[in-house]
């Protein structure tokens, strides 16, 4: 009896061979010969899987084992199940938002570089008058694909043009105004030799703007954006400039030497329209600046030269 079940198991072992059966969630994906090796495998491959900004990895369903006897032809498919049990293992990726006041920048993937540059941006412009709240925070994501990674010197050229906008902007919120309309860049750079509403025997009543004394042929500015609507000479005013700002805010430019606009010009604040002069009625080069609000001269120096 005993050799007859001897020869019953011979027969089974040269046909069969034992194997494990492998199955996820209830399927079957394969057959491997040693389970142990393909548990450490799954260790090492997956759940410590080394990567570009892989934070960690989680399988929700490990895989069941059960051992049987199948046909010695059988193969196994080691690499099969593992390309299964990859689909199916949630990888949670690292990443860091770049964030100035409030507002996410750009992301990247090394937060050391990260705060690096984050530093050298606040250095650069400490002394500046805006608030500058950078700061690098720490995000996760399962798609990382979907996230726009960019290198951290690709970010920091991004902040600093938005920290170039914010200065300009704050710059903006700086400058002076008259009903909505900017004041942004001073027409000359010199004294003023006579002021608004000044008396003097030169003159036939109190003095319509202000006069800025400066060097014959210097430059002669926009200060605001606006459109050329006289452009030539006018009696005491000699070579005249009139620029509609609209709003009702006109500026006008007088004693000028040359003029280089002309009516219909559409100018921007910090233009170059005309050159310091004498023509009209003066008694030496300077710039006589006028602004008028609906068609009244009121006082520059409210505004510039203050």
């Amino acid at each position: 009896m005993a050799l007859g079940l001897g020869l019953i198991i011979a027969i089974i072992l040269f046909k069969y061979k034992p194997t494990y059966v492998v199955s996820l969630c209830g399927e079957q994906i394969g057959y491997v010969s040693n389970a142990t090796e393909l548990q450490n495998k799954i260790q090492s491959e997956i759940i410590d899987m080394d990567g570009e900004n892989i934070d960690f990895v989680t399988l929700d369903n490990m895989p069941k084992y059960e051992l049987k006897l199948v046909e010695k032809s059988l193969t196994t498919n080691e690499d099969e199940i593992m390309l299964a049990l990859k689909d199916d293992a949630k990888v949670m990726y690292k990443y860091y938002a770049v964030i100035l006041n409030d507002e996410t920048i750009t992301y990247v993937d090394n937060i050391e570089e990260a705060e690096e540059a984050v530093e050298q941006i606040k250095e650069e412009h400490k002394d500046d008058t805006i608030q500058l709240d950078l700061a690098v925070t720490t995000n996760y994501t399962e798609n990382i694909k979907e996230i726009g990674i960019q290198s951290v010197d690709i970010a920091k050229q991004e902040v600093e043009q938005k920290v170039d906008i914010l200065i300009e902007e704050d710059e903006k919120t700086r400058l002076p105004s008259i009903n909505g309309i900017l004041l942004a860049s001073l027409p000359v750079n010199g004294y003023v030799s006579s002021r608004f509403g000044n008396v003097s025997r030169i003159r036939s009543g109190a003095h319509t703007g202000t006069d800025i004394a400066c060097a014959f042929g210097t430059k002669i500015k926009a200060v605001a954006d606006g459109t050329v609507v006289f452009a030539q000479y006018n009696g005491s005013y000699g070579n005249l400039i009139k620029i509609d700002h609209g709003n009702g805010v006109e500026t006008w430019y007088a004693h000028c030497n040359k003029l280089y606009s002309k009516v219909g010009d559409k100018i921007s604040a910090g233009d170059i329209i005309a050159e310091v002069g004498m023509t009209g009625n003066t008694t030496g080069p300077h710039l006589h600046l006028e602004i008028r609000l609906n068609g009244i001269a009121i006082n520059p120096q409210k505004y510039l030269y203050n």
